[in-house]
């Protein structure tokens, strides 16, 4: 990354092709999922991710301390939570739904902050839970129970991806930035590698187009998105990157459609669209806003 400052539309632009790349992530992990087996899929893409991202940061090893390994140790078992379900779960709904629901973290975010952690309470945050709750309901068709074993799966994930969102404001400040995600995907790749013994199914033989898109995933979908946004989002509001950030579940609704032809029914993108606006509320500092 270069040391020149860009200025915040470049950072913006940044941002948004992260967005990008992480919306393309769902369908084409769930494309990975129909001939990769799930342990062995997590195991090739974070320990590939690690090595690579390991490689760039070990330029900045004279920064590391006991303190990156237990800030780094932390985030990585929240992070190889959110892969692990995300992915079990992408099995069994789809794409465009899992964008959505993961999306819900935004408006996890505050609310955790204040159950978990003592934080004070918004105003907007509570109203955004709200109207993002109203839009899951519109996402499982009006009943609750009818969403499925792979949405709720998505759910969890949602909710793991909220604790590694916090703990990242809280750890980002006081380390290498590239250090503490190099730490993270190390984790991540190791855990992964644990479950392989509890993995039934063979790796069977893989063709060139899925070891591309491994490869792909490895790469744009893990490493380019941490450090794109590691770098740009100093140079942003936090306003401005929830506005962006919000684009992933349309990204993700979008390449769905481009790629495998999903469609969303009229309720499930009603649902999405209340989910995006609670995301919004939840994270704009309104009264920033007009008090300027």
């Amino acid at each position: 990354m270069s040391n020149k400052r860009p200025s915040p539309l470049l950072a913006d632009i940044g941002l948004v092709t992260v967005t990008i790349f992480w919306g393309s992530t769902f369908i084409l992990s769930k494309m990975v999922l129909e001939e990769v087996p799930l342990v062995i899929y997590l195991s090739i893409r974070l320990n590939l991710a690690a090595i690579m991202l390991t490689l760039y940061a070990f330029r900045f090893r004279n920064e590391f301390t006991l303190r990156t390994l237990y800030h780094g140790i932390i985030m990585g078992v929240f992070l190889f939570l959110s892969y692990l379900f995300q992915m079990w779960g992408i099995q069994y709904t789809s794409a465009s739904k899992a964008g959505f629901i993961t999306g819900l973290n935004v408006v996890f975010v505050p609310l955790f902050s204040i159950l978990f952690f003592g934080d004070r309470p918004r105003r907007s945050s509570l109203i955004g839970v709200f109207i993002a709750t109203i839009g899951l309901y519109f996402l499982s068709g009006g009943d609750f129970l009818a969403l499925s074993k792979g949405d709720w799966l998505v759910f969890v994930c949602a909710v793991t991806v909220t604790f590694h969102v916090i703990y990242t404001g809280k750890f980002a400040p006081k380390n290498n930035i590239y250090l503490l995600t190099a730490v993270q995907l190390i984790v991540t790749g190791l855990m992964s590698l644990t479950l392989l013994p509890f993995e039934s199914e063979k790796l069977p033989a893989i063709d060139i187009t899925i070891l591309i898109l491994l490869f792909y995933l490895a790469l744009f979908g893990t490493v380019y998105t941490f450090l794109m946004q590691t770098a740009m989002q100093r140079f942003t509001t936090a306003t401005r990157t929830a506005l962006v950030f919000s684009l992933e579940p349309v990204f993700a609704a979008f390449f769905a459609f481009l790629i495998a032809g999903e469609i969303l029914t009229s309720s499930a993108w009603f649902g999405g669209f209340f989910i995006i606006c609670g995301m919004l509320i939840a994270e704009i500092r309104w009264e920033k806003i007009f008090n300027r």
